[in-house]
């Protein structure tokens, strides 16, 4: 009994260490406001590496852009990494600007702050691939239409996509059982029929869509070509 009394506080001292000893996972840093940015330094900095990153489910993968700061603190030269997403979409679009030399800010000097930066200006040819792309001349209402009902017969298309294998499902039940489920939503109209429309505009808006992209780019080939500032 005396062991017993004696082993419990034992292991319960050991608990209380264990836990008095935990660290939790440290929480990153948030990025500085721009506010923080503005009065902060502004330095010279030099992509040194492109690394890809995890793209989200069903989204496109991107880039991560490792930029090193040369400055110093109290005389001693230092170097600051920082990492920065590529403005440039598009899985390895990162490699084409390693060793290019961006204007950025920061605010601190601390080494391990990595998403302390802010870019203030990319390389030349960075700035205007981002720049928005505005045709002018005769014929600009003309192709803006035909975008748009590009577009249009996309979206029917992706819809037809979307509901072909329901109305396909609904039309083998319905055979199987011996009646038309469509009947309380859409009366009079067969199963049968709605999954041959919805067959049928798949192609049918594909076909339209690139029909209209076409027109358009025939009339954009005369226009003169303005990037927005």
């Amino acid at each position: 009994m005396t062991e017993t009394q004696t082993a419990k506080p034992s292991l319960l001292r050991r608990i209380w260490k264990v836990l008095d000893e935990f660290t939790p996972p440290s929480t990153p840093r948030p990025t500085p406001s721009k506010k923080e940015f503005a009065e902060g330094r502004a330095a010279l900095g030099i992509v040194c590496s492109a690394v890809q990153n995890d793209a989200p489910e069903g989204g496109q993968m991107d880039d991560d852009l490792v930029i090193h700061i040369d400055t110093s603190d109290h005389g001693q030269s230092l170097t600051l990494p920082r990492t920065v997403m590529c403005p440039l979409p598009g899985p390895g679009a990162g490699q084409q600007l390693i060793g290019q030399q961006v204007i950025v800010r920061h605010t601190t000097l601390d080494t391990d702050y990595d998403n302390d930066i802010l870019v203030a200006r990319w390389p030349a040819h960075v700035t205007e691939a981002l720049t928005p792309i505005r045709y002018e001349g005769p014929g600009t209402f003309r192709a803006r239409i035909w975008n748009v009902l590009a577009g249009c017969f996309f979206v029917i298309g992706c819809a037809g996509v979307m509901f072909t294998p329901v109305l396909l499902c609904t039309l083998t039940v319905g055979l199987f059982m011996g009646t038309n489920l469509l009947a309380d939503i859409l009366p009079g109209l067969h199963p049968a029929v709605a999954a041959a429309v919805s067959v049928g505009v798949i192609p049918a808006g594909v076909f339209l869509g690139c029909v209209c992209l076409t027109r358009r780019d025939r009339l954009r080939e005369g226009m003169t070509v303005r990037r927005e500032r």
